[in-house]
């Protein structure tokens, strides 16, 4: 246990990889207001992370955990946080500037504004602590983040959910108000704090009257029912005139609700889709022909094509995959667009030397086109890409279509065209080979990622590569006919 009386605005907490993870309650006044696990050092650190303590200052806080009182001992107390002038921080690929980020969540578009809320743990590179951060932009291209959005409490940790502009004001807390569905992962093991009291995982509600910036919890939507069941995501169904939520179950199980005002809800069906699980979306794509079609998604990019009444959902294909690689995941398609679907990953990469861990993939539009196979998934990367990148050069490769490019130190746009059936790409430590080369294939580098939409968009992937890739080179070892260089404008 230790006393702290607070003078600064946060509290400076050392941590390092190989230590045990501890658990730190806080207190004021006898209630606890704040649960945090971390890997809490008296020696050698490998990041600092913050804790925003300033509604305190001028009070007393007690610090208790169930660990050695000595591991108190370094934690500082500043106004400023940490410094996060990392070098390999990725430009166009969204990442958070401390901390672990995993699924987006909450995108809504709102104003002009695009709002991309995330999974986040403040305190580690690891998966835990789960709040919502939050970050805005005009273009999808470039965020600012604007710090945290949710935090746990005695209902649980923060899991995912979505967001949605309430123009009709159908829930009644104002016109244009910004309503987030989320999940209260009550039984998190990592939160004693709502573990104690037996809470489960339940569909709570914020809401946001200032564009956004600040979320006010207004309690409990939905109740328990069964399982995990977590990550609403809630739309429109304009021909049965409802809301809909759709919301994963547990193991492979997923549930239909429909709303007349977005607090109260009733079950209208469940499905089971293996080895689709958690993150479900459901979204209505443009297509080559025209027609109306369906896709439900989970979040290893599995997803059906098929029709969707207000009620239920009638697959019209078997479970297909979207993705070429295992890096991204947990997508999610924003709420607020008319006459386009556009989707973010969560990519899943290891590299945590900066401070951070994970990144968000630049956004995808979505449409359905036709294959040899049938129906498929295709992807672009959105058009404001192509607004801030413009083209440099194109390039010849020689005749045996082997090509070397300098990155020279800024992240790079590649469109290249295919002579071959087979083709292979070295991007830093990244190898991507392709057997089919209908179309050209875009390449997207940045720090220590790199994906790519081959196939005229119906191949999609991402890998994590050298965070130096920027002063490396990209290699096309065979099969290249034209490149064109494209660099972001200044």
């Amino acid at each position: 246990m230790q006393y702290i009386t607070v003078e600064c605005d946060h509290l400076w907490l050392p941590v390092a990889r190989d230590r045990e993870e501890v658990t730190v309650h806080f207190y004021c006044d006898g209630e606890k207001f704040r649960e945090i696990h971390l890997k809490l050092t008296d020696g050698k650190e490998d990041h600092w992370f913050a804790t925003d303590v300033s509604k305190f200052k001028g009070k007393q806080i007690c610090l208790q955990g169930d660990f050695d009182p000595a591991l108190f001992a370094k934690i500082l107390q500043r106004n400023e946080k940490p410094e996060r002038d990392y070098p390999y921080r990725p430009v166009i690929h969204f990442t958070a500037t401390a901390g672990w980020i995993n699924d987006p969540n909450g995108l809504v578009f709102a104003k002009g504004v695009y709002h991309l809320y995330h999974q986040w743990n403040p305190y580690g590179t690891e998966w835990g602590n789960m709040h919502w951060s939050h970050a805005v932009s005009r273009d999808m291209i470039s965020w600012e983040e604007q710090g945290m959005a949710l935090e746990p409490d005695e209902f649980g940790t923060a899991f995912s959910g979505c967001g949605w502009e309430d123009e009709k004001n159908a829930a009644g807390f104002g016109a244009d108000a910004l309503l987030f569905f989320y999940t209260a992962a009550g039984d998190d093991a990592q939160c004693l704090w709502s573990k104690e009291q037996g809470h489960l995982c339940t569909q709570r509600l914020a809401v946001s009257t200032d564009g956004g910036k600040t979320l006010q919890k207004e309690g409990l939507i939905l109740d328990h029912v069964k399982g995990s069941n977590r990550d609403p995501k809630v739309l429109w169904h304009e021909e049965s005139g409802a809301y809909i939520m759709v919301l994963f179950l547990d193991e492979t199980e997923f549930a239909v609700y429909r709303s007349d005002d977005l607090r109260s809800w009733e079950e209208a069906s469940r499905f089971s889709y293996p080895p689709m699980w958690e993150c479900p979306d459901l979204f209505m794509p443009e297509t080559e022909d025209g027609a109306k079609k369906w896709v439900f998604w989970s979040a290893d990019g599995y997803y059906r094509i098929g029709d969707f009444d207000g009620y239920r959902f009638t697959p019209q294909t078997e479970v297909l995959k979207a993705y070429d690689t295992e890096l991204p995941y947990a997508a999610q398609t924003y709420a607020g667009l008319q006459g386009r679907v556009v989707s973010v990953s969560w990519l899943r990469t290891k590299n945590d030397r900066g401070g951070f861990r994970g990144m968000m993939a630049v956004p995808v539009q979505l449409s359905i086109g036709r294959t040899k196979e049938g129906e498929r998934i295709r992807f672009a990367p959105v058009k404001e890409l192509w607004d801030r990148f413009s083209l440099k050069a194109e390039h010849s490769p020689n005749q045996e279509g082997t090509f070397v490019l300098p990155l020279a130190g800024a992240p790079a746009v590649l469109e290249v065209e295919w002579t071959g059936c087979e083709a292979l790409m070295q991007v830093g430590s990244a190898k991507i080979r392709f057997s089919q080369t209908e179309g050209s294939t875009v390449l997207i580098i940045d720090h220590g990622i790199v994906e790519y939409y081959g196939n005229g968009g119906f191949a999609y992937g991402a890998l994590e590569t050298d965070e130096t890739v920027l002063s490396e080179e990209c290699r096309i070892l065979a099969g290249a006919a034209v490149v064109r260089e494209y660099r972001m404008d200044s």
